[in-house]
């Protein structure tokens, strides 16, 4: 990637925040140098400090651009009428997909997957933040979806946890390219996934057959004999 012609601090700001993503992704975050990002711009090592004081700072950018991303997909969705549970479902599930599926989505996330551990472990990144970003705001959507009576009265914060679980699944064998209907009709999946979050996975009790009341020895009436009267 050269550098762009007339460019201006934003325009160079961004173009180090695509080189590294790209590079992040390709070869991790411990695998990248400032050097090679800088190199990949098109700008000297020492003008990179003009836009950011290190690596760190440079990846947490990048975190911070996607959740304000994530944020301003979520607004329209959270602000709006509770309405149909079942077509808010679909379409939160359907817009969270979309994400997983945009490229800058699926670059950092390998990042993440890759160097996750170790940098929360140096205390880097805050993983447990990361995992549940979004989540005060998909729980409030919860709790409308309760008043409204389109939900059972439940836990927001465990109906949450159930409703993105699989669709971080997704997210997990998208990236890891596995081959399936799940990941290759997403339309059905969506479907799928809300009917089975509203009805639940256990089967109806099948109904007891009627049973002709059989009277035990002990529970048969007795018939007493009476005596005939002589006049």
């Amino acid at each position: 990637m050269g550098r762009p012609l007339r460019s201006d601090g934003r325009q160079t700001r961004q173009a180090i925040l695509d080189a590294a993503l790209d590079l992040f992704a390709e070869n991790g975050y411990f695998g990248t140098s400032l050097r090679e990002i800088a190199r990949a711009v098109g700008v000297r090592e020492s003008a990179f400090y003009n836009y950011f004081p290190g690596k760190e700072a440079l990846f947490h950018a990048l975190i911070a651009a996607e959740k304000e991303s994530h944020v301003e997909r979520l607004a329209k969705l959270l602000e709006a009428p509770a309405g149909d549970p079942r077509a808010v479902l679909e379409q939160l599930a359907a817009m969270t997909l979309d994400a997983f599926s945009a490229p800058r989505q699926q670059k950092l996330f390998r990042v993440l997957m890759s160097d996750g551990m170790r940098l929360a472990k140096e205390g880097r990144l805050n993983f447990l933040e990361r995992m549940t970003s979004g989540s005060d705001r998909l729980q409030a959507l919860m709790h409308r979806l309760i008043e409204a009576g389109g939900l059972r009265p439940r836990n927001p914060e465990l109906l949450i946890t159930e409703f993105m679980g699989p669709l971080l699944l997704w997210r997990h064998r998208q990236a890891l390219r596995q081959a399936g209907p799940l990941l290759t009709n997403r339309t059905a999946f969506v479907r799928e996934h809300v009917d089975h979050f509203l009805n639940g996975a256990i089967a109806p009790a099948p109904t007891a057959p009627l049973r002709r009341r059989r009277r035990t020895a002990g529970a048969r009436r007795r018939r007493v004999p009476q005596e005939s009267t002589r006049v």
